[in-house]
């Protein structure tokens, strides 16, 4: 009897077994046509219709190769390696915006209670939870046994990028995901990190061991533990765009933290109460912050960089501010004020390249539910899509002690 029940149990994981591999095997299945072009994908309210990836073959010449041998590979694999696969082949095209969306399952949940943020000098911890609330403001000289630099060029072939700012972005979120952790060989068995990190006013480094958990755990941001005075730039965070003129330096600061209408107010209206502002102050500079703005509808902008064009001759100078957080349609608008308004870029290179692959769309896989986008059309020049990122023309660096301090060396530059 009890050899029969051995049996069953046996024939029974054997089914779900295969039954996993075959799920897993449709999903790649169905990745691959809604990929390679042979899928049709309409937006019915902008009337864009697009087969699959822009420039495929190009991008992807082995995608069907790699697909089949990770079909192949499924039954010794676990789902979180599976995933990891996935990330690393659409990740190959170097097309930023071509992202395996980061899942809630297979291990992929839990993270550590941290944030991690590059700077120009290098990796810290700028929010954490309670427990670990002593290491904020802390520069991160190693996880694991590995400085944030190794692991950053180990993770780069799962991170889709086109530049090394836009890698530093992305590996600042895996870091803390614990099968990335796993997987990069420097997290235990239990999901538990020894970091070792450095104080700015320390001489010496200590470790702290971080154990990876629930990401809804409140975090404290370092510039309410540390009672940073919060610089201009970072006074309304959580809104799209907001703007307010500086009588002492007779600046008219624009903050354009993203390429979408506000409900409550929207864009062209926004536009005039800054022109309104621009007409009843001395304006000798315009400021447009565009370091927050991760990109949406480029068009979104274009009542106020008209607007300012026709009042070029009493704005005086006008100054675009950019950085690594700069991105996609944030681009195409800072080029564009460059080009129409003649305004200096000030800053640091921004996260991807000028010219590029866009339009995303995004396809679901049936049994995994995996999120994987793609992007339907290039925006820019080809002739120029080798220039790997957006400099400025003001090169201003910001760096841990700067932001402990609370200052914005960027915004003071173009005001001095």
């Amino acid at each position: 009897m009890r050899h029969c029940l051995c049996a069953i149990l046996l024939l029974a994981l054997a089914a779900s077994a295969q039954d996993r591999t075959e799920k897993w095997r449709e999903d790649l299945r169905f990745l691959t046509e809604a990929y390679s072009a042979k899928g049709n994908t309409v937006d019915v309210q902008r009337g864009i219709s697009t087969r699959g990836q822009k420039d495929f073959e190009k991008l992807y010449p082995n995608f069907r190769r790699d697909i089949g041998a990770l079909e192949s590979e499924i039954p010794k694999l676990s789902d979180a390696e599976i995933v990891l696969r996935l990330m690393k082949i659409v990740g190959g095209a170097n097309v930023a915006h071509n992202v395996v969306q980061t899942p809630l399952e297979f291990g992929f949940f839990p993270r550590l209670p941290l944030t991690f943020t590059w700077y120009s000098d290098g990796l810290a911890i700028t929010a954490a939870s309670e427990e670990y609330a002593a290491a904020m403001g802390a520069r991160v000289v190693k996880i694991g046994p590995k400085t944030p630099e190794t692991l950053t060029a180990e993770l780069a072939p799962y991170i889709p990028h086109e530049n090394d700012v836009w890698l530093r972005q992305g590996a600042a979120d895996l870091l803390r995901i614990r099968a990335i952790l796993e997987h990069a060989g420097v997290a235990d068995r239990d999901g538990t990190v020894l970091l070792t990190l450095q104080k700015p006013d320390a001489a010496e480094a200590y470790t702290l061991t971080v154990k990876t958990g629930d990401p809804r755990a409140k975090l404290i941001s370092a510039s309410d533990a540390l009672h940073i005075p919060a610089a201009l730039f970072r006074s309304h965070p959580n809104q799209p765009y907001w703007h307010q003129y500086l009588p002492d330096s007779g600046t008219l600061f624009i903050q354009y933290n993203a390429c979408r209408n506000d409900p409550q107010l929207p864009f062209r209206d926004f536009a005039g109460k800054v022109l309104a502002d621009a007409d009843g102050n001395t304006v000798k500079r315009v400021v447009i912050d565009l370091r927050f703005n991760g990109g949406g509808d480029s068009r979104i902008i274009r009542p106020l960089k008209d607007g300012l064009t026709a009042r070029l001759s009493k704005t005086g100078r006008i100054f675009v501010l950019i950085g690594p957080r700069t991105f996609s349609s944030a681009m195409d608008n800072a080029v564009e004020l460059r080009t129409a308004l003649h305004a200096k870029l000030a800053g640091e290179p921004t996260g991807g390249k000028p010219s590029s692959y866009g339009e995303v769309k995004v396809v679901e896989l049936p049994n995994s539910k995996l999120k994987v986008q793609f992007t339907s059309k290039f925006f820019g020049s080809h002739k120029d899509s080798e220039a790997g990122e957006l400099a400025p023309d003001i090169v201003v660096r910001r760096t841990l002690a700067d932001a402990l301090s609370g200052r914005d060396p960027v915004l003071e530059a173009v005001l001095h």
